[in-house]
Parts: C-alpha cells; structure tokens; sequence
C-alpha cells in the first residue's frame, strides 16, 4: 500500500463543508441571500461564511424582501482512528473517518424550502506515526480518537497460534530426527 501526500483535518473538514455548500447551493435559487448563524464556534463559523461568499452574495443584517434566509444552527465534527491488522505481520496503517454533519435550513419568501443535516464522510489511510502532524492543537474539532482496545482476543489468539506453530514445529524437528 502506498501513500501519497496525505491532507490535514482542518483541509479535509474544509473540503467537506464546501461540499455541503455546494449542495445548499443547489438548492437556493436566489443570488442573495441573509445568513443567520448560531454557532458556537466561530473558526467554523467563518468557513462556512467564506464557502457561501463564493456562491452567493451574501447579507448579514438586511431585511429586503427578496433576500432568502440561510440559518446555521449546528455544526459537528467527529474524527476516528481505526487501527488496521494485517495478518502476522502487523502495519503500523491506520484508518482515518471525518465526519462532518452541519444542520441548516432555508426560507424563501417565508416558506421553507429545508430544514435538515447535511452529512459528509472522508475516509483514508495514514500511517500511525504521522497522526499528529494531521491534527492542529489549536481547535479541538480537527483532534481524533482511537477506535478499539489496544488488548482484544484475535491478537491473544494469534499469539497463541504462533507459539503454538513454532512448539510443533521444534517438537516434530526433534521427534524426525530420532
């Protein structure tokens, strides 16, 4: 398995809330719109903003008439390592998830066109050792966690097997030779 140069959290969660926008996009049909934010975090805040600044023309405190409404209420990202096995021989390969949900809704003309979720999943492969350069201590939102026990049965299993292979192995050696 190669890897190629792998990308930061803080760029993967960028990517996927420029897709969310782009979704959002496909769905508004004005150039204008007001935005209305409840976010806590005020980094994401302004991604977002940034994603819809390329898109639309965007207003903060305007009340016109023909200026659709886009309200950000929450955002949530979740990041996990899976580490991977492979056989006897153990890879330091590790599987990384982000997922990124942002919900929002519109209003056209004081109807509303959608209130939901807006799920996005990145998933690769990275090696184990380089898990720090991906996360950014700054924000919390770009930091991971381990999926799984460090002790589980296959690895006692497999242990066992091997001990077990390696015992037959020297008794039959010794049992041929005599």
């Amino acid at each position: 398995m190669t890897f190629a140069q792998s990308r930061s959290n803080l760029d993967i969660i960028d990517s996927l809330i420029n897709s969310i926008v782009d979704e959002i996009s496909n769905q508004i049909k004005s150039e204008k719109i007001r935005v209305e934010s409840n976010l806590q975090d005020k980094v994401i805040e302004n991604r977002v903003l940034n994603s819809f600044l390329r898109k639309f023309t965007v207003f903060f405190y305007d009340s016109a008439a023909d200026v659709d409404i886009v309200r950000l209420d929450a955002f949530k990202s979740k990041i996990n390592y899976i580490p991977e096995s492979r056989g006897f021989f153990k890879s330091s390969v590790v599987k990384r998830n982000v997922e990124v949900i942002l919900y929002c809704s519109a209003i056209d003309d004081g109807k509303l066109l959608f209130s939901r979720d807006f799920k996005r999943v990145y998933s690769d492969y990275v090696k184990a050792g380089e898990i720090k350069n991906f996360e950014d201590k700054a924000f919390n939102f770009t930091q991971g966690e381990f999926a799984g026990g460090s002790l589980t049965l296959s690895k006692i299993i497999e242990g066992i097997v091997i001990i077990s292979s390696i015992g037959i192995a020297v008794y039959l050696l010794f049992a041929v030779r005599k």
